[in-house]
């Protein structure tokens, strides 16, 4: 074979896209089962080869150089994917990305009914941020769907070739743990003297300003709270006593059956019902009608429609 075509190994590929995806050699190592060492010393076995630097150490994040050659052998390592499952006769899994809250509290339990009922179907999950973007680092396109959450005031800037429908617009209301409200000295009286609680914040006071908003509370800034990254890591701090927290039924699991967190409900002015954003699906132009996410998103429509059903209404 003529040198310059000569092909880096494979597990150097893997290591280095994997990294590339994850954003981090432990991560990278998690994801392909092996050693983060590993990790390490193949993508500086393949920056030796190709004799450029593809991380940056200090960083840790890719170079100019990493990141043109990521995006260039990516389609062809997902091609060879495809081509080997397809001379396997085997249906390439379909990656499902949905923010951490989302997938540990209401899809996973769930999975396991698509299972028994699509054996021959397979479905990736794999938990993102949920502020992450519908074109996932690493996720081959072609048998992709994004599940994530958008808020209404949120501009919606849908990338070229895709599709999208709203599978779920969920009520929005404050819970807490019932040692929280004990501190408080019961439910609040108003929905006013929310104002005087421990707000717990998902990023910052917009989603809680929205909200009080809807509950023709007048509410210009929120006393200083605790901050947190997402929504699932805002309702475990709920779970601990922290504060109140804005959580919906996608969220929050079995906690309210349970009892590790109770809805907040003033005793004199009763709350409206508020829904401040939607659950989308979306995938790929291409993804949309192919039989494994139809078959998909059949299925999710389905349970989000058992959702609803099972779910009490608002005490008035």
């Amino acid at each position: 074979m003529d040198q310059r075509y000569r092909i880096p190994p494979l597990a150097m590929l893997n290591a280095f896209t994997a990294f590339a995806r994850t954003g981090g050699i432990r991560r990278a190592a998690a994801e392909l089962r092996v050693d983060h060492a590993a990790i390490s010393r193949h993508i500086r076995d393949l920056e030796n080869i190709l004799g450029t630097p593809l991380r940056d150490k200090e960083t840790g994040t890719l170079t100019l150089a990493g990141h043109t050659y990521y995006s260039r052998i990516t389609p062809l390592l997902e091609e060879l994917a495809t081509a080997t499952a397809d001379i396997r006769n085997h249906t390439p899994p379909l990656t499902i990305t949905c923010a951490h809250g989302f997938a540990y509290h209401w899809l996973l339990p769930r999975l396991s009914t698509f299972r028994r009922a699509h054996p021959q179907l397979e479905i990736m999950l794999r938990p993102v941020d949920a502020n992450t973007a519908f074109h996932v680092t690493g996720v081959e396109t072609d048998n992709h769907a994004h599940i994530g959450y958008v808020r209404d005031d949120a501009p919606l800037a849908e990338p070229r070739n895709t599709r999208s429908m709203i599978i779920a617009r969920p009520d929005v209301f404050p819970v807490a743990a019932p040692i929280c409200l004990t501190e408080l000295g019961g439910q609040p009286r108003t929905t006013a003297d929310l104002l005087r609680a421990p707000l717990l914040q998902e990023e910052d006071e917009a989603e809680w300003k929205l909200w009080f908003h809807a509950q023709n509370v007048a509410c210009t800034k929120l006393p200083a709270a605790t901050r947190l990254w997402q929504a699932h890591i805002t309702l475990a701090a709920a779970r601990a006593g922290e504060g109140i927290a804005l959580g919906n039924i996608f969220l929050l699991g079995n906690d309210l059956e349970t009892g590790h967190l109770v809805r907040v409900q003033p005793t004199q002015t009763p709350l409206r019902e508020v829904a401040l954003g939607a659950y989308l699906l979306r995938a790929s132009t291409a993804t949309w009608e192919k039989k494994s996410l139809i078959t998909f998103r059949n299925w999710l429509l389905e349970q989000v429609e058992l959702e609803t059903q099972n779910t009490p209404t608002l005490p008035q």
